[in-house]
């Protein structure tokens, strides 16, 4: 539990100026390192019928679908250690599924008994999330900057510890929808005075960031809160958060224009500046998979696949895909659910999103069956992932150690939850 609390907090917070990569290396490098030696405290020294620390009761004894659900994402990994194998960047592959088995392990380790009360984790992922929405604020206003950074504009220089503007209000909009469902089942006064100042200040911060991504994921989360979790009485939850969202849209100026932009590319049918030209990224990975569809071209290459596979689908579809933005180029496609697809071939991506819906499915089937602590629980688990796999549209929350910790670990916990007798 300590050390995937030192998880969450180093991928939130760590910085090391000095480094070429002054965000992303220090937050992978303390992430990997934790989740090895969490895995290791957690698995190591056990039997091998229990194995998995309390996770394996609930694969050998639970119904078929239950267990059909880590037995795809097993395949999905199988698929991507072959796939990186045989890939033509064989190298670039193998490191990357060398990260990716490590990530791997937060599904277990989420399962197991170390997660058994993960109100811990909660807190510091709320808490560290906290932190960041404070320091975007500050940074928006020029009150404090605590880095000094080259960007272009300032929606640009509001990305706190994360660095990023878009991992950080994709973390702060899953962060908010936890906050709310916190607030929402909290008994004490207390905690849900802190649960919703938690939830508003990471609504500020997803405001400030002026990310329509995160945005889109908080309706999404927030609504599997309020229906889930309070049913008929849902509305007026609901109200809340459309106003608070409003609210934020119309008084901050440059989210106003952003939203107007989009309204309006919407309303010429222009779909390409309305996804921020994503479509490039989108085309390539439609390339990529067409030509390796079996196995893909391995983890971790469709960086240096975009350029060749966007030329490619250029010519067959006979028109460009030009970005006139100063990120032009793509290292990840912005899509959690066509790159696997892309670098892992149609057995591969098939089986990782066939997973993840499916633990969605028998976890809202198990909130209507279930009653008390575990319902909360697993109406913020369920809230929480839903939050990500909308992110996971145009973007790639999986891809990031920031999203991706607290997302592995609440589906593997939502696992265990549905696994557990009614």
């Amino acid at each position: 539990m300590l050390l995937l609390c030192a998880a969450l907090l180093g991928t939130a917070l760590a910085v090391d100026p000095a480094a070429d990569n002054a965000f992303d290396a220090p937050k992978r490098f303390l992430a990997l390192s934790a989740i090895a030696a969490a895995a290791a405290f957690a698995f190591a020294g056990t039997r091998a019928g229990s194995r998995l620390d309390g996770a394996a009761a609930p694969w050998r004894e639970g119904p078929p679908l239950h267990r059909a659900v880590p037995a795809l994402f097993v395949l999905a990994l199988v698929a991507a250690g072959l796939s990186a194998v045989l890939s033509p960047r064989r190298a670039v592959a193998l490191d990357a599924f060398r990260a990716l088995l490590l990530y791997a392990l937060l599904l277990p380790l989420g399962a197991s008994r170390a997660l058994r009360n993960p109100r811990p984790l909660l807190a510091v992922f709320l808490g560290v999330s906290a932190v960041n929405a404070t320091v975007s604020l500050l940074q928006a206003t020029g009150l404090f900057s605590p880095f000094r950074i080259r960007a272009w504009g300032n929606r640009e220089a509001t990305g706190a510890f994360a660095g990023n503007v878009g991992y950080l209000a994709i973390a702060l909009g899953i962060a908010a929808v936890a906050a709310f469902a916190v607030a929402l089942a909290a008994r004490t006064a207390k905690l849900r005075v802190g649960a919703s100042a938690a939830a508003l200040l990471c609504l500020a911060g997803v405001v400030v960031n002026q990310n329509l991504t995160s945005l889109m994921a908080v309706a999404a989360g927030g609504a599997v809160v309020a229906f889930a979790g309070l049913r008929r009485r849902a509305w007026l939850p609901i109200a809340l958060v459309l106003a608070a969202l409003a609210a934020g849209a119309l008084l901050y100026r440059p989210l106003r224009v952003r939203a107007a932009e989009a309204i309006a590319a919407a309303q010429a049918g222009d779909w390409d500046r309305l996804v921020t030209y994503r479509s490039g990224a989108w085309a390539a990975a439609r390339a990529m998979a067409a030509e390796r569809p079996i196995l893909g071209w391995g983890p971790g290459t469709f960086g240096p696949e975009f350029v060749p596979h966007r030329l490619t689908a250029e010519i067959r579809a006979r028109r460009r895909h030009l970005n006139p933005l100063v990120t032009s180029s793509y290292a990840e496609a912005h899509s959690d659910y066509l790159q696997p697809f892309a670098e892992g071939g149609v057995i591969g991506g098939s089986a990782a999103v066939a997973s993840a819906a499916l633990l969605l499915v028998l976890l809202f089937r198990a909130i209507r069956r279930i009653e008390g602590a575990r319902r909360t629980e697993a109406v913020l688990l369920a809230a929480m992932l839903v939050a990500g796999a909308t992110a996971a549209l145009t973007w790639f929350p999986l891809q990031r150690p920031i999203t991706a910790l607290p997302l592995l670990l609440a589906a593997g916990r939502a696992w265990r939850v549905i696994g557990e007798p009614a």
